[in-house]
């Protein structure tokens, strides 16, 4: 035990020093390796989005320049060029002209203007000829209700003024006086007249014809029961309205806007205004407010900008970023000039600039499956994002030069399957290495568990079979050795005993013979120096032989070996002697391990040309965690009862080796305290052989 414990220990310091340190050695540079690529590919990686963010940049400050000096180019002749600037360049918002003290927007298409800001030119004042039929009609149609007389007057103040803002004040006077006399048709036709020739004509009060028209027309219609024509006129007006067809103030706007809604409302049979018409005004809406905020709360803030020469300096103009009544300006003024008081310069549109420019840029250098990236004001509030919300964490802030526009560009790691993404990676060589490693560690590791549980097994089972084969050998020795002394000393005069006593060193020599003879054959088996004689055997004859031979070694201790042979067997090809040996070895077996039953069975039996040697007992029986040990060279399993009988542990094993060398198997049916059956398959032949067969 002490030598197995001091092998056991050097194995594993064997083991340790040449596989488990080197491999635990090159395990840690694997892992660094892996851990520096990783670091690598991470510092790459923000390189990678600070490149991004600084082509995006480049990108938006071409498109700036680009703009800059197209207005540039435009302000030289406005009149013409500034018309049609805004469409060929969806970037500007707006262009501004800065003057001392106020913003102009020259080419802006506003929905309204602020109250009070439309200086349309007053209209002339009535010619005398014109005043009093205009005085006397207004008397009969306010004060004596009589319309006929009332008409006749401001058709003669029509006739007699030809300035066309007058035509038009006499036209809608004629229609209201039409309509209080019944006469809708007439009023109707008078609209319709003010609509087609004096829509565009504003009033001495600066209020153009048009919606005043419009709102009369569409009330004579309704009153007449049209309600169709009423409605499309008053959506008519809406549309025109909403389109900037009339210059007006904001009050203006949402006074005529208010009506024409209210009108369509009324008519409980109608539909409501288009969602798209709507939502067009909607949009002009914002737009407008937004321009009229700027244009009234910038001009100061704008030069003072210019005068500290703060903001982001270029070579197209001066870009900076306003705040006000909580709007957001992108501003762009060109440089002051010698021969103009003011400064032309642009508003820059932030949509615009976020969903094409930004998203064309970012998005084309970005990997979409590995990255997710946002732009977002300094509120945190996002303008632009590849995902909303986006995965992962984020990897880098930037912003763009001289921070105009004032955003921020974050990109996201996105997660990823960590395994995936190690195998795709240059990292996977050193995780192989790792693997390959890991592999070899645990190899080794069982390699030497199963070499050192096998030696230390082998050593056991080699201790048990010296101690067995000592005692066996010892046993029959000492008898032998008893005998021959008490014969030679004539101490048995009894010629009985002395019969029986020569008997006994018969069988005690014979039993030492065959345990020599076992342990020889073995040897010569596994060395494969063990010659077998092939011929044609009669197993019927062989059995009957092997059964009448070992009954009468055994008859006297009460054995019955019964032989139950089949008539039809065929003859095997191979080495009598050893074959006769097998089934010896499998009966002296069944005798040892059948307890208290002494009948044995020998049988043999022919099936698809197999003959079938079997050897039963009703003993002791198998263990179920035996039946895959049995045939292990010095195993003896069991417990301590079948222990206990006599034998090497090598009957077996030598049994397997014979029958296998004649191309046979050995099979084993048992159950524990009912007994075994053991059965030799052996091929049968029909040819005789009597040649050697030294590789068997």
């Amino acid at each position: 035990m002490k030598f197995s414990l001091l092998r056991r220990r050097k194995i594993a310091i064997l083991f340790l020093l040449g596989v488990g340190i080197p491999s635990l050695a090159l395990s840690y540079l694997a892992f660094r390796g892996i851990r520096n690529e990783r670091a690598f590919l991470e510092q790459r990686r923000l390189d990678e989005y600070r490149e991004i963010s600084r082509i995006t940049g480049d990108t938006l400050s071409h498109h700036l320049t680009m703009v800059e000096q197209a207005l540039d180019s435009a302000i030289a002749d406005p009149a013409a060029a500034l018309s049609d600037l805004r469409s060929r360049h969806p970037l500007i918002e707006e262009v501004l002209y800065l003057g001392t003290s106020i913003v102009e927007l020259p080419a802006a298409d506003l929905l309204f203007l602020e109250d009070g800001s439309n200086n349309a030119p007053q209209t002339p004042s009535w010619p005398a000829r014109a005043a009093d039929p205009l005085r006397i009609g207004q008397e009969r149609e306010f004060q004596q209700r009589d319309y006929p007389a009332a008409l006749a007057s401001y058709q003669r103040v029509l006739a007699a003024v030809s300035d066309s803002a007058l035509k038009g004040e006499a036209l809608v006077a004629i229609a209201r006086v039409q309509r209080k006399a019944g006469q809708l048709d007439a009023a109707r036709v008078t609209c319709e007249t003010i609509l087609d020739g004096y829509g565009q004509v504003n009033t001495r009060a600066g209020t153009p014809l048009g919606p005043v028209a419009h709102l009369e027309h569409g009330s004579l219609l309704l009153e007449a029961g049209d309600s169709a024509a009423a409605v499309n006129t008053f959506v008519d007006l809406y549309k025109r309205l909403v389109d900037g067809e009339w210059i007006l103030e904001r009050a203006q706007y949402d006074f005529f806007r208010g009506r024409a809604q209210e009108s369509i409302d009324a008519i409980a049979s109608a539909a409501s205004l288009p969602s798209a018409m709507q939502s067009k005004e909607s949009e002009r809406r914002r737009r407008t407010e937004r321009l009229l905020l700027f244009q009234a709360t910038a001009a100061e803030r704008l030069n003072a900008r210019l005068d500290r020469g703060s903001g982001t300096q270029t070579a197209g103009g001066n870009r900076f970023t306003l705040e006000s009544g909580g709007q957001t300006y992108l501003v762009s003024l060109l440089g002051r000039s010698d021969s103009e008081p003011g400064v032309w310069g642009l508003l820059l549109d932030a949509g615009y600039l976020g969903d094409t420019v930004l998203a064309r840029s970012i998005g084309g250098q970005v990997d979409s499956e590995t990255t997710d990236w946002a732009v977002r004001g300094r509120d945190g509030i996002t303008i632009l994002a590849r995902a909303d919300p986006p995965e992962g964490t984020v990897a880098l802030n930037a912003t763009f030069a001289g921070d105009f526009p004032p955003w921020l560009i974050e990109f996201y790691q996105r997660p990823q399957n960590p395994y995936k993404r190690l195998l795709a990676s240059s990292q996977s060589v050193y995780f192989y290495m790792f693997l390959l490693i890991a592999a070899i560690l645990v190899f080794g590791l069982v390699l030497t568990v199963r070499a050192v549980t096998q030696e230390l097994e082998l050593a056991r089972l080699k201790s048990d079979f010296v101690s067995t084969v000592s005692h066996e050998f010892k046993s029959p020795v000492t008898s032998i050795r008893q005998l021959a002394e008490m014969l030679q000393a004539g101490r048995v005069p009894d010629e009985e005993r002395r019969r029986r006593y020569y008997d006994v060193l018969v069988e005690q020599s014979s039993r030492l013979s065959s345990l020599v003879i076992n342990i020889l054959d073995l040897a010569r088996i596994e060395e494969g120096r063990k010659e077998f004689r092939f011929e044609a055997i009669d197993v019927g004859e062989l059995l009957r032989d092997i059964a009448t031979t070992v009954q009468h070694r055994v008859g006297h201790e009460g054995y019955v070996i019964e032989a139950d042979i089949a008539k039809e067997l065929l003859p095997v090809s191979g080495d009598k002697d050893a074959i006769t040996q097998a089934v010896t070895n499998l009966i002296d077996n069944a005798i040892q391990y059948s307890d208290d039953a002494k009948q044995i069975n020998l049988s043999g039996s022919l099936h698809d040309e197999l003959v079938t040697i079997a050897v039963e007992d009703f003993g002791v029986g198998i263990p179920d965690d035996d039946f895959d040990k049995i045939f292990d060279r010095f195993y003896r399993g069991g417990d301590a009862l079948t222990r206990s009988v006599k034998g090497s542990g090598l009957g077996l094993t030598l049994i397997q080796e014979i029958v296998e060398a004649h191309g046979g198997t050995v099979h084993v049916e048992s159950t524990l305290g009912e007994g075994s059956k053991f059965s030799i398959r052996l091929p049968a032949s029909t040819e005789q052989s009597d040649a050697k067969d030294p590789d068997r």
